[in-house]
């Protein structure tokens, strides 16, 4: 890989390949570390990729990797993941995004990480099922459970906007 092909593929991922980690850590720092070790992945990676949708995809599921790696250390076990404080990153248009970003945050794991990579990163039922290895239908219903979390926890005002 090239240094500008590497350069174009961090710029264009960083910020998604962030809130992903996010998504699981709660932590912009942790998340920060794990950007870093998929970042040299994919500088260590020999080239291979087709094209720049396969890099991305490629990153996604290294990121979603990392993720859970890092969650399942041993250091990270002495510090429970769900009594973690939230961290909202910067990266949104309107605090309208923001709060329904910390809301997500707020969901349990598994329902947070389906939910983050079927509606912050617009991926398929059949990715998520590829990228979380779990069947199809596991993450219809991990999706069909955080929407009515959701709706619980936004209420009413919500379901206009």
């Amino acid at each position: 890989m090239t240094s500008e092909s590497f350069e174009k593929a961090v710029r264009r991922n960083n910020q998604r390949l962030f809130l992903i980690a996010l998504s699981f850590t709660k932590s912009s720092y942790d998340a920060e570390d794990i950007l870093q070790n998929v970042f040299l992945k994919l500088l260590k990676h020999p080239s291979g990729f087709a094209n720049e949708e396969h890099i991305d995809k490629w990153l996604t599921t290294v990121c979603v990797n990392e993720s859970k790696n890092y969650i399942k250390s041993l250091f990270r076990k002495h510090h429970p993941i769900d009594e973690c404080e939230i961290v909202s990153p910067d990266v949104f248009e309107n605090s309208i995004e923001n709060d329904l970003f910390n809301v997500v945050m707020s969901l349990p794991k598994k329902d947070r990480t389906v939910i983050h990579l079927f509606y912050y990163e617009d991926m398929s039922v059949k990715e998520i099922s590829g990228i979380l290895k779990i069947t199809e239908s596991t993450v219809k219903t991990r999706l069909s459970r955080a929407r009515n979390k959701l709706k619980v926890m936004l209420g009413d005002e919500w379901i206009n906007e």
